[in-house]
This record gives C-alpha cells, sequence and structure tokens, in this order.
C-alpha cells in the first residue's frame, strides 16, 4: 500500500539516512552529499512530500517555491527502485506544482537521472558548471508544467 503525505519534523532523520543510502550516490558522486542533512527548518520551508511502501519510508522529493522553482530533492530507497516510486513521486510533485499556479520546475540533476526526467516530460536547457564540492557539470533541465 502507498501513502504520499507531507513531510513531518520527525522525518528529518529518516529522510537524510534514506538519502544517504542510495546506491546513486556512491563512488565518484558520494562528495555531493558530504555534511548534508535534511533539517526540520528546510521542510517547514521547502515543499516535502514523503512516499510510505506498506508504512516505510521509501522515497522523497522535495521542491522550493522561493526565487525559481525547482525539484531540490528526489529520492527513492534502493529497496524500491523500479516500482514506479520514483514516476508517481515525480508526477505528485508536477501536480503539487500546478496547484499552486507554476508555469515550470527547473531541475539541477544527478548526470545518471537525465532520462528519467526526460521520460517525464522535462528537457534540458542547460548546463551547471562544476564546483569545489561537486566537481562535474550537472544537467539542468526544465519541466513545463
Amino acid at each position: 500500500m502507498l501513502t504520499i503525505r507531507p513531510a513531518e519534523p520527525a522525518d528529518a532523520e529518516p529522510l537524510t539516512a534514506l538519502m544517504h543510502a542510495s546506491s546513486a550516490y556512491t563512488g565518484a558522486y558520494a562528495s555531493i552529499l558530504e555534511g548534508y542533512a535534511i533539517t526540520p527548518a528546510q521542510l517547514a520551508k521547502d515543499l516535502f512530500y514523503v512516499a510510505l511502501l506498506d508504512g516505510a519510508i521509501s522515497g522523497f522529493y522535495s521542491l522550493t517555491l522561493a526565487g525559481e522553482p525547482e525539484l531540490d530533492l528526489l529520492f527513492v530507497a534502493d529497496s524500491a527502485q523500479g516500482t514506479g516510486l520514483g514516476k508517481t513521486l515525480f508526477q505528485h510533485m508536477a501536480n503539487q506544482a500546478k496547484r499552486r499556479g507554476l508555469s515550470a520546475v527547473k531541475i539541477v540533476s544527478h548526470p545518471p537521472s537525465v532520462g528519467f526526467y526526460q521520460r517525464m516530460g522535462a528537457t534540458i536547457t542547460g548546463t551547471k558548471p562544476p564546483t569545489a564540492k561537486v566537481t562535474w557539470e550537472r544537467p539542468i533541465l526544465t519541466l513545463p508544467i
């Protein structure tokens, strides 16, 4: 059974743990998450939704609404990969954006995730250059709402 609900302050630690356990951020990609933790203040500021499969946190997303709306985080637990949960969360995010009258959502993508976002209707509109912490270029996509 799948439930998607708004995140609560007590979700900060479990969401951080899910994010850090992701096999998508191992090896060369691990540096982007070093020292990063989701906080209750972040949960209150941004639009966060949590997916529970059979009562267990199995994924989440964060949509920032200040300035240019951006899909900041989208994670699915390794154990839920291939179940369609990522697509379900992405569609939920797009519906929330539409409800709020947004015309587009920016996505700065993890390079291996670009194909997923393109299948969801986003198009590549640019590239974010490397930084000291993120030493690779990241595709920037735009999802029309």
